[in-house]
């Protein structure tokens, strides 16, 4: 307790101090001729006013609203030719929504919260809202990120709003709509370090003075910016002719290449009382797989190269591979005599690393204006095909390669109402239903399998888990006008949801040796179960608008993810049974204290925000080592997980044109209580694993860092538009991040430590005065750092980290023509 009031003192002074600076991120509207000082007072006013985001599910003014977020326009999203999710962080300091192996699709982590990304059982804790929707798996961002309008990113808990799914953030995304005039564009570009090919699309206008339209399109190709070191193929070590290898052979010699097509067609119509959007989303990505993005960062020190076992289960060492993150890995693919008897492989991209992702996405939302309420409906369905194969070794043997196909079918359904009264109180509520139904296939090769006798199969298993559930929830809030400057708002959301999932293995070799068989769940047996779970998340905010340009607010918040049962992807005999699978719900419960401000005739506009929140139940993954050479991995809650810290931002124009912005956050997220965490590979007694009285190696992680959650993260940066001629504009951009270091890993294992890096990113334009056509050179990354933003340990290795590296220096040449 002392140390908590200790914690409280030093942050709040410093928002104390620093609250009249700093700010929230806005969408800078660009001018570029010579400016008076009233004008340039205009701009501001202009700048702060048309900030607007929906996160209490209504337009207001960013600088209004009672929550600590972040929005980013058009320009910016162009700015950066922001069409992948890992550049997000670039603008919105504290989140992350990284590429993961396998798993939900994503990796979202935002002020340390992190969901696992390695279990397809286990949905994000932050939530993907998607024109409306919800969505709680990271699948979409491969799919949607063009002809955006907006992206707002709104921390801490959500429940009120946003619902089940969103108890660490959400991440609101805004395609384009219907324009009132006719209009289009073209943008193409070629970046060079993956050797991308991308065009992106557009035309928009009105079909009659209600009724409008927009047909979006990309379409992209890149070769990847990984360099495959196992050219050639090597002799195979780790399996033997009598399970069908004799020679491994290299898997793409790039890797990490994707080619996308996606369209996107809206129809909006609004007759003043009535409005309606109706957006079809149609999505095919492909990809060498989410394995192939892996790297091997760290190795145990005197090893200069990752181990993986042989065929008489000794360690044998990857003559090509590499123990640091620098663009290049060790893949091998697998023997073509494996492939061949292995249909679930052999039919994606000829048995070869390979990832698709096959998207359809219809969403209708409706608005009824009456004098005193607005209702909405929003509607929506999400069907996807997912595939994922490769190499989960991290060497040129390929020891373990899986496969893992989802099919997924989710039908969405909110209702709300908000009035309008003109008296002291106004109310808003409402509810949603949704109903998933998600198969999952997942099977391997892990090591030398002799041929099943009756199938002429090599690989280890096959297995199929199939889950379903079904989720509604009814929310109400009231509002209280206390007086002409102090707002009260309170409500709750009640949740229930219930899950079920039965697995089993289709297939289970036969020929394993007997010790090996024994390890994995009998073929034909089903495990399955079902459980309902119900929350109720109340909150309450108190704000005090001091001026029209100066608001400070205080909130209490809870916010809750369902609990569920795991998809590991092994069945294993002593991990696959109801228990071991089934994982408790994440609850969360904190406050947060609030400033924004804008100063100066409006040039200067700023937050500071001040959190505290406490998570029980944080869902969290390790792989774990089975007997017989198999690994699998495990879902648990972590006890109880402290969130907390001071977010500063800020953004200052001096004059029209120019915007000079930058940021400061801390945040302190660490496990309170964990004392059965997962052990990291080759970890030792004293390096604290110890035997629990059940029999398993646990580790107590209690009061150390939560993974990926750095301390500080600084950013500055400024973008500056100017006059070159009377028909002729410019622009240039530039902005550095400073990030602390942090662990990789989950469990901690000192080789997933990622230092502490900077990255810095640039940018320059010119084009017509009329934005007819530009011309613009992006630079992401520029200084070139190599940093894992997520890592685990490698199957089958000497305590390895197998890790996701970031984006390094990209270098896009765009042309865009507007008309």
């Amino acid at each position: 307790m002392n140390l908590k009031k200790k914690w409280l003192g030093h942050v709040s002074a410093s928002l104390l101090s620093g609250s009249a600076l700093l700010v929230s991120h806005s969408v800078l509207a660009q001018q570029s001729v010579t400016p008076s000082a009233s004008d340039n007072k205009a701009v501001a006013a202009e700048e702060v006013d048309s900030v607007v985001v929906s996160a209490r599910r209504r337009s207001e003014r960013l600088l209004d609203v009672p929550v600590a977020a972040t929005a980013v326009g058009e320009k910016e999203l162009r700015q950066y030719d922001l069409t992948a999710p890992q550049n997000i962080k670039i603008v919105v300091p504290q989140i992350t929504l990284d590429r993961a192996f396998t798993g939900s699709g994503a990796s979202i982590s935002m002020r340390g919260v992190n969901s696992t990304s390695i279990d397809s059982g286990v949905e994000q804790s932050i939530l993907i809202d998607y024109d409306g929707m919800a969505i709680s798996r990271g699948r979409i961002l491969s799919d949607a990120l063009f002809d955006l309008d907006s992206i707002s990113v709104l921390k801490g808990p959500q429940a009120l709003f946003f619902g089940k799914n969103s108890p660490g953030g959400v991440v609101s995304m805004k395609s384009a709509g219907a324009s009132k005039e006719f209009e289009g564009y073209i943008r193409a570009g070629y970046e060079s370090t993956s050797a991308e090919n991308k065009i992106e699309a557009a035309i928009s206008g009105p079909l009659n003075d209600k009724l409008g339209y927009r047909i979006a399109t990309i379409s992209s190709n890149s070769k990847g910016y990984i360099r495959n070191n196992a050219v050639g193929g090597l002799v195979d070590l780790s399996r033997t002719a009598a399970s069908g290898s004799t020679f491994v052979p290299a898997a793409q010699e790039r890797l990490g290449g994707e080619t996308k097509q996606g369209a996107r067609f809206t129809l909006q119509y609004d007759n003043g009382t009535f409005d309606a959007s109706f957006k079809l989303l149609l999505s095919r990505f492909e990809s060498t797989g989410q394995q192939s993005l892996g790297e091997v960062m760290g190795c145990k020190p005197g090893q200069s190269s990752p181990a993986t076992l042989s065929a008489t289960n000794a360690l044998i060492y990857d003559p090509v591979g590499e123990c640091v993150l620098d663009n290049r890995v060790s893949q091998g693919w697998i023997s073509p005599t494996i492939i061949q008897a292995w249909p679930e492989v052999k039919s994606n991209g000829s048995g070869l690393p390979y990832g698709r992702n096959n998207t359809v996405m219809p969403v209708l939302a409706m608005n009824y204006k009456l004098d005193k309420m607005v209702l909405t409906s929003v509607t929506g369905y999400y069907d996807y095909d997912y595939v994922n194969q490769g190499n989960s070794d991290g060497t040129a043997y390929s020891y373990y390669w899986s496969y893992s196909d989802e099919k997924n079918k989710s039908l969405y359904q909110e209702l709300r109402a908000v009035t309008k009264l003109d008296g002291m109180f106004n109310y808003a509520f409402g509810g949603h239903f949704e109903k998933n139904e998600r198969t999952l296939y997942v099977g391997g090769a892990n090591g030398p399998s002799p041929m099943d006798p009756a199938t002429g199969k090599y690989n280890t298993h096959d297995n199929r888990q199939h889950n379903t559930s079904d989720a509604y929830s009814i929310f109400a809030q009231i509002t209280a006008q206390l007086s002409k400057t102090v707002e009260f708002a309170g409500g709750a959301r009640y949740s229930s949801e219930n899950k079920s999932f039965d697995s089993r293995n289709d297939f289970l070799n036969q020929a394993l040796p007997a010790a090996t068989k024994a390890a994995y769940l009998p073929m034909g047996q089903v495990v399955g179960a079902s459980k309902t779970e119900t929350n109720l998340s109340p909150e309450a905010t108190l704000s005090w608008h001091l001026s029209n340009d100066m608001m400070v607010y205080g909130a209490y918040k809870t916010g809750y993810l369902a609990g569920g049962y795991s998809n590991p992807g092994t069945m294993s005999a002593t991990a696959a049974n109801v228990s071991s699978l089934s994982f408790s719900a994440e609850k969360v419960k904190g406050y947060e204290f609030g400033a924004k401000a804008s100063l100066m005739d409006r040039k200067l506009t700023g937050s500071a925000t001040l959190y505290h929140y406490a998570y029980t139940g944080l869902p969290l993954t390790s792989l774990i080592a089975l007997d017989g050479g198999s690994t699998t991995y495990v879902t648990q809650n972590a006890a109880s997980t402290i969130s907390q810290g001071i977010e500063l931002e800020a953004t200052y124009r001096p004059v029209r044109g120019l915007a000079i912005k930058g940021s400061a956050t801390y945040n302190d997220a660490h496990f309170e209580d964990f004392a059965n965490a997962q052990c990291y590979t080759a970890q030792t007694v004293a390096q604290g694993c110890v035997k629990s009285a059940s029999g398993k190696f646990i580790q107590n992680m209690s009061g150390l860092e939560v993974y990926r959650a750095p301390k500080k993260i600084f950013t500055f940066g400024s973008t500056y538009d100017f006059k070159l001629s009377p028909s002729m504009k410019g622009g240039v951009n530039a902005d550095v991040r400073r990030t602390d270091g942090y662990f990789a890993g989950l469990n901690l294992n000192p080789l997933s430590y990622q230092p502490g890096f900077t990255t810095f990113n640039a940018g320059v334009k010119i084009g017509s005065a009329d934005e007819k056509w530009s011309v613009a050179l992006i630079g992401r990354n520029l200084s070139n750092v190599h940093y894992a933003t997520l890592g685990l340990d490698k199957p089958g290795g000497t305590g390895e980290v197998f890790a996701v590296a970031g984006e390094p220096r990209m270098v896009t040449l765009q042309f865009e023509s507007r008309f």
